[in-house]
Order: structure tokens, then C-alpha cells, then sequence
């Protein structure tokens, strides 16, 4: 009984740290994903900043998004080139613990 008293708390503990990775790691998917996307739609014929912040919004927002508190930026470069960047913070199960993630499109 002292046993399970010491040892489920922290196989607890250690299970939900493994779920706060796997949020973390999808999320991270995700934003790649928003990323790309965007980039994708912005650099597309009758597309533009505009429309890629758009669709990185779209992809961020949409149904299995763990990504809270999100952001986009569009920047303009020389040559007709766009860098979009997108960041935020992946859901959260062990209190006290933020993991920021981000990903860019160039």
C-alpha cells in the first residue's frame, strides 16, 4: 500500500508531462501547417499578405487546433517574395507550463 501510495502519483505526474509533449509536438505540426499554407495562398495568383494571413488564421482557428493565442505576420520582401510567420502557444494540461511554438514560410 506505501508502494502505490509513492509510485501512482508519479506515474501521474509522468503521464501527463508525456501528454504536454504530444500537445506540444502537434501544435508545433500545426502552426508548420498555418505556415505553409499561408505562405502557399499569398504567393498564389490573386492572392497576397492579405489573403495568406487569411488562411493561416483559417488553419489556426479550424477544428483539431490545439494553438492558443496565435499570431501572424506577413512580411514583404525584396523581389516579390513574402516571409510569414506564425506563432502561439500550445494547449496546456500540467499547470504552470507554456510551451511557445512558431513556424515561418518563406
Amino acid at each position: 500500500m506505501v508502494e502505490a501510495v509513492l509510485v501512482v502519483p508519479v506515474l501521474m505526474f509522468v503521464l501527463l508531462v508525456i501528454v504536454q509533449f504530444c500537445l506540444w509536438m502537434h501544435a508545433a505540426q500545426v502552426a508548420q501547417t498555418a505556415a505553409s499554407e499561408g505562405d502557399q495562398v499569398a504567393r498564389s495568383v490573386g492572392g497576397g499578405p492579405a489573403a495568406g494571413v487569411a488562411s493561416a488564421r483559417s488553419v489556426l482557428t479550424g477544428p483539431g487546433s490545439d494553438v492558443t493565442g496565435s499570431a501572424v505576420v506577413v512580411s514583404v520582401l525584396p523581389g516579390e517574395s513574402e516571409w510569414l510567420q506564425v506563432t502561439g502557444h500550445a494547449v496546456s494540461v500540467v499547470p504552470g507550463l507554456s510551451f511557445t511554438v512558431s513556424a515561418s514560410a518563406i
